[in-house]
């Protein structure tokens, strides 16, 4: 299975969510990391995870532009699953990961410039499934703020677009900083129960 982590607007915890699936997938068999965002960030928390001697670890590749596409193909074949971390803005390497992945997540946030920013990601969406109808879409609320309403109104918004939305909420917690800058995951780091449950419910979603 192909997974993609995409979005055109960055802060909404998408690498956060590419690794984190990533991790668990490896726990259960062969699984491919692919970085595909300019910035480069899970190759980074790749690279201090070998560091950290965490384990186990997703092979993690750099790729970018229409190589996601060629090259992925390509790799995925030796693999059981493979996560791409792509986007950060509208390109080609974000459209190519939309014709690679068989599944979409976008984290996104709860703010009016993450509801701007998924309009415009949606028409490139739709350009994907013109090439891949059976292409399936699901966003993931991210770094959710409990204590005010801007999460209701976001799931309107979505519900509007006919979207479909994870069960799961993942909430703006120290625990995910702290461990993307460790090379780890909040399950490892173990200092945080809500956030070590925010993610296995998603996974649990994710790979549904």
């Amino acid at each position: 299975m192909i997974y993609a982590c995409v979005n055109t607007k960055g802060g909404v915890g998408k690498t956060t969510t590419a690794v984190h699936l990533a991790v668990k997938l490896a726990m259960r068999r062969k699984s491919l990391l692919i970085d595909g965002d300019p910035q480069a960030s899970s190759a980074s928390w790749a690279a201090w995870r070998r560091e950290k001697d965490f384990s186990p670890s997703p092979t993690t590749t750099c790729l970018a532009g229409k190589a996601i596409l060629s090259e992925g193909k390509q790799l995925a074949i030796h693999y059981e699953d493979v996560v791409v971390d792509a986007g950060g803005r509208d390109s080609v390497g974000l459209r190519s990961a939309l014709l690679l992945a068989d599944k979409i997540i976008i984290p996104i946030g709860a703010s009016d410039l993450d509801a701007a920013a998924m309009t415009d990601l949606l028409e490139v969406v739709e350009l994907a499934r013109d090439y891949k109808p059976e292409l399936d879409v699901r966003v993931l609320l991210t770094r959710v703020d409990v204590r005010n309403k801007d999460t209701s109104k976001m799931l309107e918004f979505l519900t509007e677009q006919k979207l479909r939305v994870f069960d799961t909420k993942i909430c703006e917690r120290v625990a995910f900083r702290r461990a993307i800058g460790e090379g780890a995951t909040v399950q490892e780091i173990g200092k945080d129960q809500a956030a070590t449950s925010e993610i296995e419910a998603f996974f649990l979603e994710a790979i549904a």
